[in-house]
């Protein structure tokens, strides 16, 4: 995280995608510009929304500012999922301000309110895990996989077709029994269990065929490779 001292030197610089200020009177958007910056900045890299700030760079003179640091609090904390974020009170020139670190999330995207599902006749917020399903189900291939997380599954790589003398080269595949380990919207991680030990797979989802292994009624993953 940023010193106070490379704080102070970004004050007076222009607003660019890691920088905004905002006046005592302009703070509706506060959560908004909570969300872009989580969203958008390299993840851990921490961007910085200065609070009693005119555009100009002048400090305001603020009444109550432990009443502001918790109204900012309350606005940002209404975020889904919660968006990690620290504030600074700071000074220049006598006059006091804050300063709302927030670094690019690894748990984006984030919103700007709550997500609902239904449980029974109910609409209730979405918990952590719940919302994140949501946010894999865009890719039901990886929703499947996941299913099978820390299970047995059938794991076949597929070589790719060759030629010899124009003719093509039987293909042998590899089958190996298996687990998932993980999987996202990119890549899927598994474990195949070799005859001469275990070997650690990453492949790209693209690449992934599901199917159904139902001699061991279990996941089939096939690849090719």
């Amino acid at each position: 995280m940023l010193t106070n001292e490379e704080i102070l030197l970004k004050l007076g610089q222009q607003e660019d995608s890691f920088v905004e200020r905002k006046s005592v009177n302009d703070l509706n958007d506060c959560l908004k510009t909570a969300v872009a910056f989580a969203n958008s900045t390299p993840i851990g890299f921490p961007a910085i929304i200065f609070i009693g700030v005119k555009n100009n760079g002048d400090i305001e003179s603020i009444p109550d500012l432990d009443k502001l640091q918790w109204s900012i609090s309350d606005k940002i904390s209404k975020a889904y999922p919660p968006i990690y974020n620290t504030t600074r009170i700071l000074e220049k020139n006598g006059k006091k301000f804050l300063a709302i670190l927030i670094p690019g999330s690894p748990e984006r995207p984030h919103f700007a309110g709550q997500s609902f599902v239904r449980e029974g006749t109910k609409s209730v917020v979405a918990s952590e895990s719940q919302f994140n399903t949501l946010v894999t189900q865009r890719n039901s291939k990886a929703y499947e996989i996941l299913k099978w997380k820390g299970k047995y599954i059938t794991i076949t790589r597929v070589p790719k077709q060759q030629l010899l003398n124009g003719t093509t080269v039987p293909k042998h595949n590899d089958i190996w029994k298996g687990k998932v380990l993980d999987c996202n919207l990119f890549y899927v991680s598994l474990e195949a269990f070799q005859k001469h030990g275990t070997l650690a797979l990453s492949i790209p989802l693209r690449l992934v065929d599901v199917n159904f292994d139902p001699k061991n009624d279990w996941l089939s993953i096939e690849y090719e490779s």
